[in-house]
């Protein structure tokens, strides 16, 4: 067991097209919450911004909203097939303000600064966060932005207890944590932009909270669990056979339904900074095209 807790560097969801159906139905399901840290944030017209890590687009499609006609948006994503379904969907959105290349934001260099760079559910995928955090900062603008939202896993709770979501919650965190990444990223967001030496960031903690047989939140759960599956069995955390997936949505509803509980997802915490104005003397010195 001991070789399955190392660090993959793969991302553990997969790139499948389930995958990136998953991402934008996610997206859907929170982007309300990704506004409000946004807009709370200070992105507006005409700012520049990068989106690291960008899937299928729609943080960047959010971003882009927010910065209107005279901004414009750069997502990046290591993953040519999520790159080229965020480039179709932002043609079919008539989006004339974002672009998306294929880049790992470990080594990315703009060719110009930014006004934000912005992200969601990222940093807890990275083995040094702090070091990409420095290196985003200074590829921004004097008093340019960093804006970053991630989940704290270990906050799922249901009341009362529903076994079933308790079940899901626990076999997703368990293959999260043996696969090497951070489960409870949001909550280490402050040290971590200490640590990369910037500005103590403002925070904000938000979470859907599901109930009622029309709830979303259940496919949600079991998209995640879908998804996971395949890692799930690889690192012996459950079984195909035990989760049971074609049925799951339906059994975790009627679970929840009976007991007439709630279902608390996965805490969201944003956090942002504003860099100095001006900033030290930075990667800009000699960057091609700069």
């Amino acid at each position: 067991m001991n070789d399955l807790t190392q660090q993959t560097n793969v991302y553990v969801f997969g790139h499948s097209d389930a995958e990136l159906q998953r991402l934008i139905d996610q997206s859907r399901f929170l982007g309300d919450l990704t506004e409000q840290v946004l807009r709370q944030a200070g992105l507006g017209p005409g700012m520049r911004v990068l989106d690291i890590g960008c899937g299928a687009g729609d943080v960047s499609f959010l971003a882009a909203s927010l910065v209107g006609a005279t901004g414009s948006v750069l997502g990046i994503d290591k993953s040519p097939e999520a790159v080229a379904l965020a480039r179709k969907r932002a043609v079919q959105a008539g989006l004339s303000n974002v672009q998306f290349e294929v880049a790992d934001v470990a080594d990315y260099r703009l060719t110009e600064p930014v006004d934000a760079s912005v992200g969601r559910a990222i940093l807890m995928y990275l083995p040094d966060p702090a070091g990409v955090l420095r290196g985003l900062a200074e590829q921004l603008r004097p008093g340019g932005l960093l804006v970053f939202q991630e989940m704290n896993l270990s906050t799922t709770r249901s009341v009362p207890e529903a076994p079933l979501y308790t079940a899901c919650t626990q076999w997703g965190r368990e293959t999260v944590r043996r696969a090497g990444f951070e489960i409870d990223m949001g909550s280490k967001l402050y040290p971590t932009f200490r640590r990369a030496g910037l500005p103590g960031p403002q925070m904000l903690l938000s979470a859907r909270v599901e109930a009622g047989p029309d709830s979303a939140g259940y496919e949600y759960v079991v998209q995640t669990v879908r998804s996971l599956l395949p890692m799930m069995e690889r690192f012996g955390v459950v079984s195909a056979e035990v989760v049971g997936i074609d049925t799951l949505a339906a059994r975790l509803r009627d679970e929840v339904v009976t007991m007439e509980g709630i279902i608390q997802l996965p805490a969201l915490i944003g956090a942002w900074a504003r860099m100095p104005s001006p900033m030290p003397k930075s990667a800009w010195d000699g960057a091609d095209g700069g």
